[in-house]
């Protein structure tokens, strides 16, 4: 089952150990993007969108909440980053990573 980090947090800063550590993603069993937005709206109510220009997507913390940030979504595979786009039947892989990440400017 792909890995998805719909927060983007791969690592996370632990106080207690002074060191960065890895960050559980959602094992989600699914094929493509299309049906892994959907799951991920099923187990965390995160309602997600594509946008315009067709490269983003809107999260949105719920499917009622009119508030959004905008993340570019991006699939690991054999340590090859690739930028979905907005491509919804993307396939997956049960080896692929899913990270959403804020766009940085």
């Amino acid at each position: 089952m792909p890995e998805v980090h719909p927060r983007g947090q791969v690592l996370a800063f632990d106080q207690s150990l002074n060191t960065f550590v890895a960050q559980p993603g959602l094992m989600l069993p699914c094929t493509n993007i299309a049906e892994m937005l959907e799951q991920i709206e099923a187990r965390t109510g995160a309602y997600i969108v594509p946008h315009d220009p067709p490269k983003y997507f809107r999260y949105h913390l719920s499917r009622d909440d009119p508030t959004f940030v905008l993340v570019d979504i991006h699939v690991t595979r054999d340590g090859e980053e690739i930028c979905i786009k907005q491509d919804m039947s993307f396939p997956l892989f049960p080896s692929d990573t899913v990270i959403f990440g804020r766009l940085a400017c």
